[in-house]
């Protein structure tokens, strides 16, 4: 996936509105025949760090609440250089802004390490191309581990585990706690990017994904098997408009 890509993370809750919870409008969609030249293909591996760990999930290009009113942090971009990954997270809910009141703040992270975090610790447990774990190091401090989408556990509808995403067609939760979109497919090579927002927050941005690519949301791990570019015309009611296919791996587990 793309190592450093300006983008807003969370959009609207029903993504129909393109309207995020900050106001902001979500950017328009290029074609396919207007697509950015592709970046290069990460060089992996796709996690490094503890598989088993507990904790918060920081989806990529997403945000979470740290406890205690810490306020967010997000996981804006990533690197993976064939032997290891770091990550870079900062605070507030979209890439390049900051929560209010105090200044933009990065850090760049390893597996391992310890980040302190509005006067809390956490240890960096798992960096992967799709998600960064933080485990507090406050015992007293308890985290859940992402389930299935509580509002909805049937959601998405899936066909032989397979969740199909057409371009620009939202897929959403019937009560709109949850949605995803193919915001735009390219090709040479073929690629895809990939929205979820939520309303608890957070969400994820997953751009310029590529066939076996791992994603996460809803609770749920999976795998990116089919990127079909279409014929460029990305009217919702056109059936040759593009598609991805989700192959559902399981519980995103931690």
């Amino acid at each position: 996936m793309k190592t450093a890509r300006i983008t807003a993370a969370v959009g609207c809750v029903l993504l129909v509105a393109a309207c995020g919870p900050s106001g902001t409008k979500a950017a328009p969609s290029p074609s396919p025949s207007t697509a950015l030249p592709a970046p290069p293909a990460d060089k992996g591996p796709e996690c490094v760090g503890d598989p088993a760990a507990k904790g918060l999930h920081v989806l990529r290009d997403g945000y979470v609440q740290l406890p205690g009113g810490a306020g967010p942090v997000l996981y804006k971009e990533g690197q993976g250089d064939g032997a290891t990954r770091t990550a870079v997270l900062t605070n507030g809910t979209t890439t390049g802004t900051s929560q209010a009141g105090n200044g933009t703040e990065t850090w760049p992270v390893t597996a391992g390490q310890t980040l302190t975090v509005g006067g809390g610790a956490y240890t960096v447990s798992q960096i992967c191309t799709y998600r960064v774990v933080l485990t507090p190091k406050d015992q007293n401090t308890v985290t859940q581990p992402p389930v299935p989408n509580a509002v909805d556990p049937n959601w998405p509808v899936l066909t032989d585990g397979r969740l199909r995403l057409r371009w620009h067609v939202p897929d959403t939760e019937k009560r709109g706690a949850i949605s995803a979109v193919l915001k735009n497919v390219a090709a040479d090579p073929a690629r895809a990017d990939i929205l979820v927002v939520s309303q608890d927050g957070g969400g994820a941005s997953y751009d310029d994904a590529r066939v076996g690519d791992t994603l996460e949301f809803a609770g749920r791990l999976w795998k990116l098997t089919v990127i079909d570019v279409g014929d460029g015309n990305s009217n919702g009611a056109n059936p040759n408009s593009g598609y991805v296919d989700l192959q559902l791996i399981g519980p995103a587990g931690g």
